[in-house]
C-alpha cells in the first residue's frame, strides 16, 4: 500500500521530515572539507539524520546546504510516498506499486512566477560562490556546487524536455563543468547540439524536492520527460517558470538555478574532476571539460543547495538508489521469469554492483535464468548476481552471507562470464586496459540456493515455524 506525496516543495519536505524523522543543524562549518567530514561520518551512524549547515565559514546566515537528504530508508519513504514502517523488501514492492499505476505522464503547467525568482541575477551579478559551494572530499579536485543537481535540457529534434543528474564542478564566478556520462540522455541531447555548431543550452538546478530530483535520476524511456514522470507520481502537475536566459522550463520553487550554454567541444575548457565516484574511490579520470558558461542565476530567499556527495558508511543507503533501482529491475524481471520472491541491489557493494534475488524455485535451471536476466539490459556494472531461495531476505545481508556460507558449493555454483560491457570509473579498470580503452569487466553468477535436484533432502532449517514465533510474540509481547 502506498502513501500520498505530502509536500509541494524542498522545504516542505524539510518540515515533513522535522516531523516524521529528524533533522540535525550545524553552525560555523567550513565549506572547505568540514561539511564532507561530517556527513560521511553520519552514514555510520544507522537512522543517521537530514543534516543542515548555516552560518557557514565565510557566508552570511540563511544561505545553507542540506546533505543525507534520502539516506534512510524512512527518507526514502517520506520522499516518495511510500509506507515506511515495512521491510525494505516491501518498499521495493510499494514503489513498484506505484510505478505501476503510471498510466500517463502528467504535464507540468507554466505559471508566471514562483519563489525561484525572488532574486535573479545577471550579467557582472552573476557569481556561483555566492552560495557556499563544498569541497566535499579531500581529492576532490574543486568545489562542487552540483552532487543532488538536476540539469535541464531540451532536445533540439522534438523539443523534449529532459531532466538528469550530472555533477556540476565550480571553477570561477560564471564558470562551471557539466559532466555527462556518454551513455545518459544528456550527453546525446548535448552531441546533437555540438553537431549542429551549436552551444547547448542548459539550466542547473541545485536545490529541489526530493521527488523531482528522484525522477531526474530514473531511467525514463526516451522522449518522456522527467516532469512528466514526477508529476504523475505526485498526482499533480510540476509547476514551472520560463528560465530568463535560456527559455528552459524551470520548478518553479526550486531554491538555486544556473543558466547558460555549455560551448562547443573546441572551445574554452577546465580539467574536471577528480571526485569521489559511485563505486567509493577517485577511479574516473581528470579530463578536460567544455565549459559552463553562467550567463544567470535565479534563487529564493535564503537559499538551499541540495548536497548528494558519495560516501562510504555501514548506514550508507546510497541516496535511496538502491530502492528506486531494486524496483526498477524486480519489474523487469517479472515479464521475463516466474517465481520471484523479492530482490534487493545492495547498498554496501555500492551503485548496482550487487544484484540479490530470492526465489520460488520451480524446475531444473530456473536459478541460472533468473541470474542470466537479471544481469541483461542494465548500464551498470552488475558485477555480482546472487540467487537465494525464497527462505531468505535480500535486503538483509547476514541472512544472505548465511546462504552464501550453506548453500552455495563454489566448484558447482558460480558462473563467470568476461568481456561485459564496463564503465570508465570502474575501479578494478587495469590501467593497461584503460590506455587500450577496452572498457570491459566481468560478471559472477552465484547460486546460492539449495540445489534444484536434491532440494527437497537438503537438511531442514533450525528456524521455528512462523506460527511458533507468532504465538510468543502475542503471549510475552516481544
Amino acid at each position: 500500500m502506498t502513501s500520498n506525496v505530502e509536500f509541494n516543495d524542498l522545504r516542505e519536505y524539510l518540515e515533513l521530515v522535522r516531523r516524521e524523522d529528524r533533522i540535525q543543524e550545524y553552525e560555523g562549518v567550513d565549506w572547505d572539507l568540514e561539511m564532507g567530514a561530517i556527513t560521511e561520518l553520519q552514514c555510520g551512524v544507522e537512522n543517521n539524520p537530514l543534516l543542515m549547515f548555516d552560518k557557514i565559514k565565510g557566508y552570511a546566515p540563511g544561505y545553507r546546504v542540506i546533505s543525507n537528504v534520502v539516506n534512510t530508508p524512512r527518507r526514502v519513504a517520506l520522499a516518495l510516498g511510500l509506507p515506511h514502517q515495512v521491510s525494505k523488501v516491501e518498499m521495493v514492492k510499494a514503489l513498484r506499486a506505484k510505478l505501476k499505476a503510471i498510466t500517463a505522464p502528467v504535464a507540468p503547467v507554466e505559471v508566471a512566477s514562483g519563489p525561484v525568482m525572488e532574486n535573479v541575477l545577471t550579467g557582472k551579478d552573476v557569481d556561483i560562490f555566492k552560495f557556499p559551494v563544498p569541497k566535499w572530499h579531500e581529492r576532490d579536485g574543486g568545489r562542487y556546487i552540483g552532487t543532488g543537481s538536476m540539469v535541464i535540457m531540451r532536445d533540439p529534434d522534438d523539443g523534449c524536455i529532459n531532466l538528469g543528474c550530472y555533477r556540476v564542478q565550480a571553477f570561477e564566478r560564471n564558470v562551471a563543468t557539466v559532466h555527462i556520462v556518454d551513455r545518459r540522455h544528456g550527453a546525446l541531447i548535448r552531441r546533437k547540439y555540438w553537431e549542429r555548431g551549436q552551444r547547448v543550452p542548459v539550466a542547473v538546478v541545485v536545490g529541489q524536492d526530493p521527488l523531482l530530483w528522484y525522477a531526474s535520476t530514473m531511467a525514463v524511456p526516451w522522449g518522456t520527460s522527467e516532469y512528466g514522470y514526477a508529476g504523475a507520481l505526485r498526482n499533480r502537475p510540476i509547476e514551472t517558470v520560463k528560465g530568463i536566459t535560456t527559455g528552459l522550463p524551470i520548478p518553479a520553487t526550486a531554491e538555486i538555478v544556473l543558466e547558460g550554454e555549455i560551448v562547443l567541444p573546441d572551445g574554452e575548457s577546465r580539467v574536471e574532476g577528480p571526485m569521489g565516484e559511485w563505486a567509493g574511490y577517485f577511479a574516473g579520470d581528470a579530463l578536460p571539460e567544455p565549459i559552463f558558461e553562467v550567463k544567470s542565476i535565479m534563487h529564493r530567499n535564503n537559499p538551499i543547495l541540495f548536497g548528494a556527495p558519495v560516501n562510504i558508511g555501514a548506514h550508507d543507503l546510497y541516496n535511496g538508489a538502491c530502492i528506486i533501482g531494486s524496483a526498477l529491475v524486480w519489474e523487469k524481471l517479472d515479464t521475463q521469469v516466474p517465481g520471484i520472491q523479492g530482490l534487493w541491489i545492495s547498498a554496501e557493494a555500492r551503485s548496482g554492483i550487487m544484484i540479490i534475488v530470492s526465489i520460488k524455485q520451480m524446475y531444473s535451471g530456473h536459478a541460472k535464468q533468473v541470474a542470466l536476466a537479471a544481469t541483461s539490459g542494465n548500464d551498470r556494472l552488475n558485477r555480482w548476481v546472487i540467487i537465494v531461495d525464497e527462505d531468505i531476505d535480500p535486503s538483509n545481508i547476514g541472512e544472505v552471507l548465511w546462504a552464501l556460507g550453506t548453500r552455495c558449493d563454489p566448484a558447482v555454483a558460480i558462473d563467470v562470464m568476461d568481456g561485459c560491457v564496463g564503465m570508465r570509473s570502474d575501479p578494478l579498470l587495469s590501467p593497461e586496459k584503460r590506455t587500450r580503452g577496452e572498457i570491459t569487466s566481468s560478471k559472477a553468477l552465484v547460486y546460492a540456493c539449495k540445489p534444484y535436484h536434491w532440494k527437497d533432502e537438503f537438511p531442514p532449517t533450525l528456524r521455528s515455524s512462523d506460527e511458533l514465533l507468532q504465538r510468543v510474540r502475542a503471549k510475552f509481547g516481544l
